[in-house]
């Protein structure tokens, strides 16, 4: 099984940031295949999976990194296993109906047969659907199961608040998923880009510890919505 890890990385990607990434993904030992341009997100998803001679192809954002590699393994072993998709679940929220929970491409995974399988839908953003989405979409209406990752914690987000994530809950900057990946969200902005650095740094350290962030499915939080 040929497995390839990919990361795009536009020229507005900060240094911090990207060295940060670096630095876990060297911890970890994965062979990431790091792309410096400013190709649109999906376009490039689609020109990676077209070129792609693996079996399973892996996408990680230059602001999501794991924190465990063995569960990472697992992921792999799942998706090679029942020849689908994996991602981190999101829904988008500026797009009716704003309830779709669908696989998101900061953390992905899929079977170069499968999205075959789907005459290779694009990844690209549609009037319904933000990067990736109508890869799900397609899915869907093939009957074609995959996995999701649900989030676990989320930390303060101070600018535009948290999302909603279908009928299930929250998250927003400094998102945990499934306790096992860390999607920092808005490293555009520079209040940011500190949490990444830190959350990476604990993760190389072996003391990233989420316990104390806020839960994705509590019923109890009073921040500012995004709707």
């Amino acid at each position: 099984m040929k497995v390839e890890f990919n990361t795009l990385c536009w020229d507005n990607t900060p240094t911090e940031q990207l060295n940060a990434h670096r630095s876990v993904i060297e911890h970890f030992e994965i062979p990431v295949n790091y792309y410096q341009e400013n190709t649109p997100h999906g376009l490039w998803m689609d020109r990676v999976m077209s070129n792609s001679s693996s079996d399973l192809v892996v996408f990680f954002d230059s602001d999501c990194i794991p924190i465990n590699k063995d569960q990472l393994i697992k992921y792999i072993r799942y998706v090679s296993k029942t020849r689908t998709f994996l991602g981190i679940a999101q829904a988008s929220n500026h797009i009716l109906p704003k309830s779709h929970v669908y696989a998101a491409p900061a953390f992905y995974i899929i079977a170069k047969e499968c999205w075959e399988r789907m005459a290779c839908p694009s990844f690209a953003e549609t009037k319904r659907a933000d990067v990736a989405e109508e890869v799900s979409y397609t899915a869907e209406s093939m009957g074609i199961r995959y996995r999701c990752l649900y989030p676990s914690t989320f930390e303060r987000e101070p600018v535009e608040g948290v999302w909603p994530l279908g009928n299930f809950g929250y998250y927003g900057v400094g998102t945990t998923f499934d306790n096992t990946v860390y999607h920092l969200y808005q490293g555009r902005m520079g209040n940011n880009i500190q949490l990444f650095v830190d959350r990476c740094k604990e993760i190389v350290e072996g003391t990233f510890d989420n316990r104390f962030h806020i839960s994705s499915n509590t019923l109890e939080y009073k921040g500012n919505i995004v709707s």
